[in-house]
């Protein structure tokens, strides 16, 4: 029996591998080569990139309107490499990055929020032509805020009086200016004016001063010095303008009709009967 048992396990069959199992083996095998023999495609490609150069200083943000104007100061070492290209990195906190030749940058037509910045000096050279890249350390960060956005320009009332009906004065003739300019949330009022205009060729213009609410109240003089006094009858028009971020606005036009009078004329027509008129 046990003779029989060898002699049946003797005439058992082995099976070989397969051919497509014999072809996987040799191509795992070639990629494990493969990966050891040859640097990886990032080791092979990665930027040579030194932190040699001094961190800027001084970085400073200005906003103005819908721009933050960054400035920054960079003292260069007495020994630096011959750079094929030389400038600043900007790094916002969004993840943008953007280049500037020089210390000053500015970031323009932002949408309303806070904006923060880092800079960094950044030269490039070549060696045994390879590139290198020289930085500093990142200077900041700083920031700037750009407030809501003027939607429309202000609203402004005004109302003129004559200081007199009749004159006779260059010095007398004056007007008491009164009104209001109103800005909309998130806008700067920036400039309100008067625009005189005397109907005979005389356009006067000057600045209102406001309070912190928009108000003015003063009085104005309808002609300098130098301007010639008319005799008769004149209609003045006076108006005020107001200006934010989102532009100017004219209040309406006030008319006032004053008669001028000459000191020097008589006020009747000369007769014999009456010669005090002389």
């Amino acid at each position: 029996m046990a003779n029989g048992k060898r002699q049946k396990a003797k005439g058992k069959n082995i099976e070989a591998p397969s051919l497509t199992r014999q072809f996987l083996r040799y191509v795992t095998f070639a990629i494990c080569l493969l990966t050891f023999a040859l640097p990886s495609a990032s080791t092979a490609f990665a930027e040579d990139v030194r932190d040699e150069l001094p961190t800027p200083t001084n970085l400073q943000a200005v906003v103005l309107k819908k721009a933050i104007t960054l400035s920054w100061a960079w003292q260069a070492p007495e020994e630096l490499p011959a750079f094929t290209e030389f400038g600043y990195e900007i790094k916002r906190q969004d993840g943008k990055t953007f280049r500037a030749p020089a210390t000053t940058w500015i970031d323009a037509e932002l949408a309303p929020g806070t904006y923060g910045y880092m800079v960094r000096a950044r030269g490039m050279t070549k060696e045994k032509e390879k590139p290198v890249i020289y930085v500093s350390d990142w200077a900041g960060p700083v920031d700037g805020t750009i407030k809501f956005t003027c939607q429309r320009p202000p609203t402004i009332e005004l109302s003129a009086e004559p200081t007199q009906k009749q004159l006779s004065s260059i010095s007398s003739l004056r007007f008491h200016l009164q009104g209001q300019a109103s800005v909309d949330k998130g806008c700067t009022l920036e400039t309100v004016t008067y625009h005189l205009d005397t109907g005979a060729g005389v356009v006067h213009t000057g600045s209102l001063a406001v309070d912190d609410k928009g108000h003015f109240d003063t009085f104005v003089n309808a002609y300098g010095p130098e301007d010639e006094l008319p005799t008769g009858h004149e209609t003045f028009s006076i108006t005020a303008k107001a200006e934010d971020e989102a532009g100017p606005t004219t209040s309406n036009a006030y008319s006032l009709d004053l008669d001028l009078k000459n000191p020097y004329a008589p006020d009747k027509p000369y007769s014999p009967e009456n010669p005090t008129n002389l």
